[in-house]
């Protein structure tokens, strides 16, 4: 009886050991076949978890390089919108200093005037652009909404809001896909300073305010300066605030006017009787400008105020030109630091990928030994088990 248990046994052991070098070799087979040394996560379970990690970050890394392309195009597509606006600008600046010149007939400047109106058109046109899934550029946070409105008077108004669209591009860096119509087309800084002058000139002055700037934020006072012949070709200066006359005294152009926080600063030829209103007016709009420029067009050659009027908004032209400058910089600015993000995912995900390889990919030559040792092993237990199968007490009877 002892004998039968202990033949059992003998079988068993054998057979189990040619199963489990059926299975060697069948694995041997299958990672030469598929190249991979992982074929399931009980080959090695710390490497699948690595390799499910790795994964993970290849995956996010795929959906931050699809933001990148799609923050560049339209960071492109704004940066070709706001060139065309520095261009108009720019050409408004040159036709409304043509119409300065004296020379001109009353109908040149009507010309003139309508030549600004067609840019205008053509501006407002640029800043309700829409890109080819319909979104509006310059709305802010709101692309399905159109910006800028224009009403039977000529005003506009911006239907958008004041903020970025914003991108995530990597784990740590945002940045913005877009720009409010607001920031780049009615928050300009006024280069006059901190008022808006309203010209009241005599014909034959050539009176223009070159800076007027107060130090009180919280003064919103309008003031009004007017100059008054003192003979032997001076002059002096009365200075009002909201109505009532605050100061008087020499008019010294080297100097200005200076009243506590207020400073004023004039230039050209005064004449007797100029003044000038000052309304606080911190930024412009380049909408005001383009329709100022195009209403004091029309105004007789000989108006001095209309002069005075058009030199500021060829200043203002000029300062929106500067200000659109540096906003298309800082979208060129934006499209390199998606450049430099792009190429550092770039390099990460090859890095990436050599990990991977590093666990997952097979070794063919330590394959192949692999292999080769487990065949003759199998043959081993081939042989082993064809033997112990027929091995009996009768054999030896």
């Amino acid at each position: 009886m002892m004998n039968r248990i202990s033949s059992f046994h003998n079988y068993q052991a054998v057979q189990n050991d040619f199963r489990r070098q059926e299975g060697k070799v069948h694995h041997n087979q299958q990672q030469l076949a598929s190249g991979k040394q992982l074929l399931s996560p009980a080959d090695d379970p710390l490497a699948t978890h690595y390799l499910q990690k790795l994964g993970q970050q290849t995956k996010q890394l795929e959906q931050y390089t699809d933001a990148i392309v799609l923050t560049r195009n339209r960071l492109e597509h704004q940066e070709v919108m706001i060139n065309d606006t520095e261009q108009f600008a720019d050409k408004a600046k040159r036709l409304t200093m043509e119409t300065i010149n004296g020379s001109l007939s009353q109908e040149d400047r009507a010309a003139k005037a309508r030549e600004i109106e067609e840019l205008a058109r053509n501006f407002i046109a640029l800043a309700n652009n829409q890109d080819e899934s319909g979104n509006y550029t310059f709305a802010g946070t709101k692309p399905k909404t159109q910006p800028f409105f224009v009403d039977n008077q000529g005003q506009i108004s911006y239907a958008g809001d004041d903020y970025q669209r914003k991108m995530k591009i990597s784990n740590s860096m945002e940045i913005a896909a877009s720009d409010p119509g607001s920031k780049l087309f009615m928050n300009i800084d006024n280069p006059l300073g901190d008022y808006q002058p309203d010209y009241q000139l005599t014909p034959a002055s050539e009176l223009l305010l070159q800076q007027a700037t107060n130090r009180d934020p919280q003064d919103e006072g309008v003031y009004k300066v007017t100059f008054v012949d003192m003979g032997n070709k001076t002059f002096g200066y009365q200075l009002e605030r909201n109505g009532s006359v605050v100061d008087a005294g020499d008019f010294e152009p080297s100097k200005g006017i200076s009243y506590q926080g207020l400073a004023i600063s004039v230039k050209g030829q005064i004449s007797k009787g100029d003044s000038i209103v000052l309304e606080p007016q911190r930024s412009f709009s380049i909408f005001d400008t383009f329709k100022g420029a195009m209403e004091w067009s029309e105004a007789p050659v000989s108006d001095a105020s209309a002069s005075a009027k058009l030199h500021q908004f060829t200043q203002e032209f000029h300062a929106a030109f500067i200000h659109l400058t540096q906003a298309r910089t800082d979208v060129g600015a934006r499209l390199n630091t998606l450049d430099i993000q792009e190429q550092q995912h770039d390099d990460f995900r090859l890095s990436l990928a050599k990990s991977k390889s590093n666990f997952e990919d097979l070794d063919y030559s330590k394959a192949v030994i692999d292999f080769n040792e487990n065949t003759r092993a199998l043959q081993a237990s081939q042989q082993a088990f064809g033997k112990t199968k027929d091995l009996t007490l009768f054999n030896y009877l």
